[in-house]
């Protein structure tokens, strides 16, 4: 039996990893091409994560209108859309106008700290440090059971309703059909990585999207034959068993981010924003030479920055089911450690460093004795010392 705990615990890793990236994202945009180890990241976060509970949660913030009960999708969009305007407005108001003066990056951090306590002062007025929450349908667990025999894997799912532990579904995936997954998955990646392949040859950067369509591609396969055909496994002397605990709600957080992570990389690559975008990060007086305009890609940075700020917020406030005006704020160093972790230049350097810090520090809570638990982001940041005195860079510093 596999220890089920230590399991839980990856999986719990993956949810704060991804809640970790969501903000790291952003950040990581922000620093590499706007120059500006933003601090006030966090708590911008925090700000999307109150602008959607306006829209869904009326009441629960004074001096303010209620708009309505809204499903917390929508709220979440509007949320979202007026963080931007928010970063438009830090932009414009602020960072552009330290920018003209040649402000070097201390004074960037001192502004950046300035604004973080701005904002979180500007919460704790409106909402107190009462705890909140947004209005959304409850989310059951579900319960996925692993057994793995010398014909295959079956794969069952329970969920506990009334009291009682029930069955919901089972599937069986034979060694042929898991083999034939890993098949297609490469079949697939490599002929989408022939059709998405650039001059510049074997990249890196070309080799990501294939991959994840590949995987997607053959996942799909897998999963529907398992579902609809009902193939069983043979051989009942088991080798492995275990079990997991997800939630959809688990499943969309990690989905969603990765979407995100996904969207901007390739808007990075193959849009003239994006590029726009690279060639002011390299060198922001080349590429005003070259006809860049060097403050629209400046303003855009801050907007799509502070959205994906947004998002992150709504998706930790709807995790973690309160939110409180520091929640933000307490996420800022793990983020800053995924950003450097995977490497300033990259959104897959950015995620990659971020399931890494959360799954060292939510396994580092299942493994330490109980009273170490408080010390879950040291933990993190021994790995990131670790790694960056092998690579200095990061994990994909040289992308």
């Amino acid at each position: 039996m596999v220890d089920a705990g230590l399991l839980d615990a990856t999986v719990q890793g993956l949810i704060t990893g991804s809640i970790i990236a969501g903000g790291a994202l952003g950040l990581s945009l922000i620093y590499n091409i706007a120059e500006v180890p933003n601090f006030a990241h966090g708590d911008m976060i925090t700000i999307g994560a109150y602008l959607a509970l306006v829209f869904n949660n009326p009441g629960e913030i004074p001096f303010l209108p209620a708009f309505g009960s809204a499903p917390l999708v929508a709220a979440a969009v509007v949320g979202v859309v007026l963080a931007g305007v928010l970063g438009a407005t830090y932009e414009l108001t602020i960072f552009r106008k330290f920018r003209k003066r040649d402000a070097d990056i201390i004074t960037m951090v001192i502004v950046s700290l300035g604004l973080a306590l701005v904002l979180r002062n500007v919460v704790l007025f409106l909402v107190g440090s009462k705890n909140i929450r947004y209005q959304s349908a409850s989310v059951s667990n579900t319960n996925f059971d692993f057994l793995v025999t010398g014909g295959g894997m079956t794969v069952t799912t329970t969920q506990r309703q009334a009291g009682e532990v029930v069955t919901t579904g089972q599937w069986g995936y034979p060694w042929w059909l898991l083999v034939g997954g890993l098949l297609v998955a490469a079949a697939v990646g490599y002929g989408v990585y022939r059709a998405y392949r650039r001059e510049e040859g074997f990249d890196t950067v070309y080799l990501v999207p294939p991959k994840i369509l590949g995987f997607t591609v053959a996942a799909a396969t897998v999963i529907g034959l398992g579902a609809f055909v009902q193939l069983a496994p043979q051989g009942t002397d088991p080798i492995v068993a275990t079990r997991i605990g997800l939630s959809i709600k688990h499943l969309t957080i990690i989905g969603v981010v990765l979407a995100a992570m996904f969207v901007l990389n390739v808007a990075l690559k193959t849009t003239k924003l994006g590029r726009a975008m690279r060639a002011t990060a390299d060198n922001m007086d080349l590429a005003e030479v070259r006809g860049v305009d060097a403050d629209r890609v400046q303003l855009l940075v801050w907007v799509i920055a502070s959205m994906l700020a947004a998002l992150a917020g709504v998706l930790t406030g709807w995790f973690a089911t309160n939110l409180t005006p520091n929640m933000g704020f307490t996420l800022l160093l793990p983020i800053f450690a995924a950003v450097i972790l995977g490497g300033i230049s990259s959104p897959y350097g950015a995620v990659a460093g971020a399931m890494i810090i959360g799954v060292s520090m939510d396994v580092s809570v299942y493994l330490l004795p109980s009273h170490f638990a408080t010390y879950r982001v040291a933990v993190a940041f021994l790995i990131l010392i670790a790694v960056l005195m092998v690579k200095p860079e990061g994990l994909w510093g040289d992308v």
